[in-house]
């Protein structure tokens, strides 16, 4: 869900950019958020596993 969120901006930003390396980008945004953005994601995912489809 943070890469689907994300992946537009960074590709309009970084147009030369792979989808590829957008992840690896992506990633390592990720792992650098704050614990109250990674557990606004967290919850998000929680809750589409949970919805019916």
């Amino acid at each position: 869900l943070y890469r689907k969120d994300r992946h537009a901006t960074m590709k309009q930003e970084n147009s030369h950019l792979s989808n590829n390396d957008i992840s690896i980008s992506l990633g390592k945004k990720w792992n650098s958020e704050s614990p109250a953005v990674r557990q606004k994601y967290t919850e998000l995912a929680k809750m589409h596993k949970v919805a019916p489809l």
